[in-house]
């Protein structure tokens, strides 16, 4: 993929299709093309902020250290994501460290090319400030699926948020594959590695979820969505 399919793609999905056309290719024009190999870092927790990133395709784990622990998996950011802008607001060192999962594509408006989007568009900023809104949004869905008693229903949810398919199907995506390990799951669903075995198991026979090393497949999400329904009608 190219720069001009980038840029394309990214005005077409996530964030930036929710955004005028004229500030998208305003955004879009300063951006450069990057790229990751599995295991790469693009992004370093502690280090400088460096502007914002969209991730074109593959898929970067995102791990937080906001405590005593750490750094440990939180979300995985696919396709049409973009990342950074609390740091751009704050003024703060990078919160987390972001990890290609696969080869990916990205692209990257740097702190510069930012200060001069916003200096001549100021009102740009709202823009930024939907990119921040959506993305508490996603965390009080975090929050909410984590309150979950049932830990099928716990697990489930989790799968639909990690695969960007919680509340609707992607149409771009119909099969969503997630980069993760049974014990990342355990550890995201706070249940042990029995558990989620089990209840994986149990997907997998219904036909609603595939595994393979490393790798999870969502076969139905609109079915494992109403599996969570059934949970909380049960």
């Amino acid at each position: 993929m190219d720069l001009k399919k980038a840029r394309s793609y990214l005005k077409q999905h996530g964030w930036l299709a929710n955004t005028p056309s004229a500030f998208a290719d305003a955004l879009l024009a300063r951006c450069t093309f990057g790229t990751a190999e599995r295991g790469q870092c693009p992004y370093q927790l502690g280090n400088p902020t460096d502007g914002l990133r969209g991730i074109v395709s593959g898929g970067f784990a995102f791990e937080i250290a906001p405590h005593e622990r750490g750094p440990h998996l939180a979300h995985i950011f696919r396709p049409g994501f973009w990342f950074g802008e609390l740091e751009l607001f704050a003024g703060v060192p990078k919160i987390a460290m972001i990890t290609a999962t696969r080869p990916s594509v990205f692209l990257h408006l740097d702190q510069q090319a930012f200060t001069d989007l916003v200096t001549e568009n100021p009102g740009a900023w709202r823009w930024i400030g939907l990119l921040a809104s959506q993305h508490l949004e996603l965390a009080l869905g975090v929050i909410d699926d984590g309150s979950l008693r049932e830990p099928g229903r716990r697990i489930a949810a989790l799968l639909l948020r990690l695969a960007d398919v919680r509340n609707c199907d992607n149409p771009h995506d119909p099969r969503p594959e997630l980069d993760i390990t049974q014990s990342d799951l355990a550890h995201l669903a706070t249940v042990s590695r029995a558990t989620i075995v089990a209840h994986l198991d149990e997907l997998e026979q219904l036909g609603l979820i595939a595994r393979s090393y490393g790798r999870l497949t969502l076969v139905d999400p609109a079915a494992l969505r109403a599996r969570v329904v059934d949970y909380a009608e049960g």
